[in-house]
């Protein structure tokens, strides 16, 4: 398809009925958190699942401790408008279904969506009360920051991939998953560590986890003593380290040590100073953070949507942006080029993309476009097209953390929406 403002084909697309869904309810119209003092309060036991994650997500340290992240005094980077409504395009759902992309919106509970072309915003939408000014948690799209603050650090040879974790972080010789891992291991999750991810198991290490980044509140196990020594209690599985891909959140928040410590400097002081001061953000960023004050870099950011398009674009232009070259392109080529295949076939991911990889907090498609992305669990997703030189953000609220149905529908429909301004 050509550029949608000029295509005729889009004109037949729009056209196509498509079948409507029941929109969700806002949280205002549930009344959470409405009233003075509220009836309809937030259950800290299950804040970050429908329904209450529909007004949590937007209120993060309302609820849970965060830290600020500056975005410095510069001028704000803006961004140039190129706008067409995207509402009625139509693409086929993983299952050949034809679906318009206002009711993908609404079917997954969307809060905020921004398309990014050329570096014009093409379409922005918000919903459930959201608006340009709102910071929004981040879920697990927070890795991938993560893993892009962490190539700043790489590239100028603070952080050296090829290192133990134990040679910057000799407390974690008391963990058996972690004493002999590298950085490289960490920054692609193929440590064989003993973490299951599975939030609907109440026996699974990401339900202490959760406990020890203080998103279950100080009565949780494992909240009085923090993020990093729950790190340091990891076992380890059966596998040799490096041979495959195994998600667990517990790797980036290893990471985010690494990180302080290589830099010598506070997550959030690093983060300011090395991306955030320098992208043009119009708005400080948060994080949450543990009881500790350590920050919880594996889905605790908490930024507005266009200031994640700002930061999105960044990537997309190999680390430019604002005028000056924040990450190295090098950083960027490593995340699109480098990553292992033979780690990514024994995983579900290979059905899908059985040409992709992890490489450094992002997942790779390995499609014909170089397509790659960052997810979080409920419906967060940055979508990078290099080929069609577009970056999508969607910010959501699904009931389920896991529903793997409606992420993937939200794959889809980015997928097609960036490769319908291919020339």
């Amino acid at each position: 398809m050509k550029k949608l403002v000029t295509s005729s084909l889009m004109t037949a697309v729009l056209i196509t009925p498509v079948f409507a869904v029941e929109r969700p309810k806002t949280a205002a119209e549930m009344g959470i958190m409405q009233g003075s003092p509220p009836k309809r309060t937030i259950d800290m036991s299950k804040w970050d699942k429908g329904p209450d994650n529909r007004w949590a997500f937007q209120h993060i340290s309302e609820i849970i401790p965060t830290a600020n992240i500056s975005r410095g005094s510069g001028p704000v980077a803006e961004l140039p408008r190129a706008l067409t409504d995207l509402s009625g395009f139509v693409f086929k759902t993983p299952d050949g279904v034809k679906m318009g992309v206002q009711t993908m919106l609404e079917t997954t509970y969307t809060d905020g969506f921004i398309v990014m072309h050329d570096g014009n915003i093409v379409f922005e939408k918000y919903f459930n009360g959201m608006t340009p000014t709102t910071r929004h948690l981040l879920m697990s799209v927070s890795k991938s920051v993560t893993g892009t603050l962490a190539g700043i650090l790489v590239n100028d040879g603070r952080l050296n991939p090829d290192k133990k974790v134990v040679d910057y972080l000799p407390e974690m010789k008391a963990s058996p998953g972690f004493v002999d891992t590298t950085v490289r291991q960490v920054l692609d999750m193929t440590t064989a560590i003993v973490f299951s991810e599975d939030y609907a198991d109440p026996n699974a290490e990401v339900v202490t986890h959760e406990a020890a980044t203080a998103w279950r509140g100080r009565e949780a196990g494992m909240a009085d003593q923090g993020v990093y020594a729950f790190a340091q209690k990891i076992k380890k599985d059966d596998r040799p380290h490096g041979e495959r891909f195994h998600y667990a959140s517990i790797n980036t928040d290893v990471l985010g040590w690494l990180i302080e410590r290589a830099a010598n400097q506070r997550f959030t002081d690093f983060m300011s100073d090395a991306i955030w001061s320098k992208l043009g953000a119009e708005h400080d960023a948060h994080i949450s953070v543990d009881y500790k004050g350590s920050a919880v870099a594996n889905g605790g950011f908490v930024i507005t949507l266009r200031d994640l398009a700002r930061f999105s674009q960044m990537v997309l232009d190999d680390g430019y942006f604002n005028g000056q070259q924040i990450l190295s392109s090098g950083w960027i080529d490593d995340i699109r080029f480098n990553g292992d295949n033979n780690a990514w076939k024994p995983t579900i991911y290979h059905k899908i993309w059985p040409k992709g990889f992890y490489r450094n907090q992002w997942y790779v498609t390995g499609d014909d476009h170089g397509s790659y992305f960052a997810v979080g669990v409920n419906g967060q997703h940055i979508w990078i097209n290099p080929m069609t030189r577009v970056a999508i953000v969607k910010f959501s609220s699904l009931p389920v953390s896991a529903d793997k149905e409606n992420i993937m529908l939200g794959w889809a429909a980015m997928d097609a929406i960036a490769r319908s301004f291919a020339d």
